[in-house]
């Protein structure tokens, strides 16, 4: 009877190590999966900000451009009125100026 109670145990043994060695290997695999949608979401993430970031990149050359292109001008004195009308809001002495005010 013994050899019996043996055999029974081992059997027991081998169940409970098999069992354990499938569900760390699930375990393990639920990590792995959800640790690549991880990173394929950031990645996704990142390359939405390069992009905006190339965007940003590409209209600062753009007013860097103009501004390079306004200072080297012969014509300074017309870039500087543009810059004191239309940023600043100054106007001649004699001159009046009417602003168009919505309704909206």
């Amino acid at each position: 009877m013994a050899a019996k109670k043996k055999k029974h145990s081992k059997g027991k043994k081998s169940f409970f190590v098999t069992f354990i060695s499938v569900l760390a290997i699930i375990c393990l695999t639920g990590y792995a999966l959800w640790t690549i949608i991880a990173q394929q979401a950031e990645i996704a993430q990142l390359e939405k900000e390069t992009d905006e970031l190339s965007e940003k990149i590409t209209v600062a050359k753009q007013q860097n451009d103009e501004y390079t292109r306004l200072l080297s001008a012969d014509d300074e004195d017309a870039y500087m009125e543009q810059i004191a009308i239309g940023k600043l809001g100054y106007a001649y002495p004699d001159e009046k100026r009417f602003y168009i005010i919505s309704g909206d």
